[in-house]
């Protein structure tokens, strides 16, 4: 009696499997750490970027939320004053604004005397008024000459950068009649970068003598930063971000990878920057984790690859050729079945599907031939019956539709587009159905009413076919096979390119039929006189393109005139 192991694939499978879940994953997590380090350092490359696109936009808008807000209220006060500033409103108005943005710590609105009101959001330090006074006083006088100030970093002791800023308000006449000024503080900017710190990243900003107005590493404020590698590109050319690795110049020297930003206004920079050990700390980790475990689990994989290979490869491999095959559409291979176990099953099951699925696409196939020539033999009928109503359309659909799939098959169209162009073109008048018979069959020349009736024919046939889902791909060709290739044509007056190419392909041969068979308007054209007039309606009403596609079919044959033609 043989081992169970050798009479069911179940224990060698089970086997295999607990190695291939093991060793796929833990050979694909330390290639990947270990080979794919640039990567990583891209994928943090592109992170601290966008920290620093994101704070320096930070800034940008808090310049704008804050300075820009206090420009545009020096802006309004001018607009409601008539001789004098409206004091009355004054410290109203002043409050508003103040209790509405924390950072705006003072705001106030001086005459020409220098009177005027103030609302302070909070108190300032011991020594931070003696410091603003004068910075104050300069930027009335200033303001006075009608020159507006910003000071964007002014150090305060006991509380953090201020922007001061001073805005003279113009009377109607450009008059000056007062100053507003503002100190706005910078807080929010160093509460912002503790954040940033705790994620592990040192952000700085720089301004334009390369000196660090703020830092997540409050040892680094006011030091000069203009030999750090990114700072130092910044002074050289502003308006460069950069992203790049190389050795902290604050530190010891480590390798970082650190990101530059310009903020645009005010005209400083934003680096931040992480440590290449702290960044892959976590990477290089998992990668000795990962060679331990890749160690037990591929000499696990090796035992079990080596006796299971040849029991598992040959009747996998024939089944994969036979799933090939049947895949491609060749359902008559079969595989031999040389065991009683589960790949026997398989193989003999195998066999069986494929006998089965090739009668059944057989059929189906036969069953798809048969509805096409249906409804290709309904569509002739409908067309024919159209034509008949009038003697001298008679047949005109079906040599429209004999014309274009020549032509077609010289542009080089595939089989499934050459046969929506035949029905396309067997259905191009079918809204002739909707057209009163007196006018179709009026032997006499249409009326300019009568013409805009038949123009319509193109909608009404794009319409009948739009509510048959089978036949919506050649509404197209039904709708737009008078628009002319210049322009001008109907229902749409598309141009060019725009006008769908099966509806050129019908066009060309509409206009092909039309002259070389007798209308009520005229006699069927001389073959040569219509060759020429066909040349001389490329790139006007006609596709160029097209126009050479049939001639190419005229001169192999395959498209021969079936018209009441005369031959010069």
């Amino acid at each position: 009696m043989r081992w169970p192991f050798f009479r069911s694939l179940l224990y060698p499978l089970t086997a295999l499997l607990v190695a291939l879940a093991v060793v796929p994953v833990a050979l694909v997590g330390f290639g990947f750490f270990s080979s794919n380090r640039e990567q990583i350092a891209t994928l943090e490359k592109q992170y601290l970027t966008r920290q620093a696109v994101g704070f320096a936009r930070e800034l940008e808008l808090f310049f704008v939320d804050t300075v820009g807000r206090l420009e545009g209220l020096s802006q309004a006060l001018a607009a409601s004053a008539t001789d004098s500033l409206p004091m009355d409103r004054v410290p109203a108005i002043l409050a508003e604004v103040v209790k509405a943005n924390r950072n705006v710590l003072m705001l106030r609105l001086l005459d020409r005397q220098g009177n005027g009101q103030f609302v302070q959001g909070r108190p300032f330090p011991a020594g931070a008024e003696e410091l603003l006074n004068p910075l104050l006083a300069r930027a009335f006088q200033e303001g006075l000459a009608s020159r507006p100030v910003r000071e964007d970093l002014v150090s305060l002791p006991g509380e953090p950068p201020v922007v001061v800023v001073s805005f003279p308000v113009l009377g109607h006449r450009g008059e000056v009649l007062g100053v507003l000024q503002g100190v706005v503080s910078l807080a929010g900017m160093s509460e912002r970068l503790g954040e940033e710190a705790a994620r592990g990243v040192v952000v700085d900003v720089v301004d334009r003598r390369g000196r660090i107005l703020f830092s997540s590493e409050g040892d680094r404020l006011g030091r000069d930063a203009s030999q750090h590698p990114l700072v130092a590109q910044f002074l050289r050319a502003p308006g460069v971000r950069l992203t790049k690795t190389y050795a902290d110049p604050f530190g010891n020297h480590a390798e970082v990878l650190g990101s530059l930003c310009p903020v645009g206004d005010p005209p400083w920079a934003v680096v931040t920057a992480r440590q290449v050990d702290v960044a892959f700390a976590n990477l290089n980790a998992m990668a000795k984790r990962t060679a331990l475990l890749a160690l037990g689990a591929g000499i696990l994989a090796t035992v079990a690859g080596i006796v299971l290979a040849r029991r598992i490869t040959n009747p996998l491999r024939q089944l994969a050729a036979l799933s090939t095959a049947m895949a491609s559409g060749d359902f008559t291979k079969r595989v031999p079945v040389t065991s009683a176990n589960e790949l026997g099953q398989l193989a003999e099951n195998f066999n069986t599907m494929a006998e089965e699925i090739g009668r059944t696409v057989a059929s189906l196939r036969e069953a798809l031939a048969q509805n096409r020539e249906l409804l290709v033999d309904a569509i002739r009928a409908l067309t024919a019956s159209i034509d008949a109503k009038n003697p001298y359309t008679r047949g005109h659909s079906e040599r429209v539709a004999r014309y274009s799939v020549a032509i077609a098959r010289h542009l080089g169209l595939n089989g499934e587009e050459i046969r929506k162009v035949e029905i396309a073109a067997l259905l191009h008048d079918v809204g002739k159905i909707g057209i009163e018979d007196a006018i179709l069959t009026k032997p006499e020349q249409l009326t300019d009413a009568e013409f805009a009736k038949m123009r319509a024919h193109t909608i009404k046939g794009a319409a009948i076919v739009s509510s048959i889902k089978l036949l919506r791909d050649v509404i197209p060709g039904i709708r737009s096979h008078h628009e002319n290739w210049a322009g001008g044509g109907y229902p749409d007056g598309l141009v060019g390119e725009a006008i769908p190419l099966v509806a050129r392909i019908i066009a060309a041969a509409d206009v092909f039929d039309a002259m070389t068979t007798t209308r009520p308007y005229q006699k069927a054209l001389s073959l040569d006189f219509v060759l020429n007039r066909m040349r001389d309606l490329a790139g006007t009403k006609l596709d160029p393109r097209v126009v050479e596609a049939f001639f190419s079919a005229l001169r192999a044959g395959d498209l021969v005139p079936l018209g009441e033609v005369e031959v010069a």
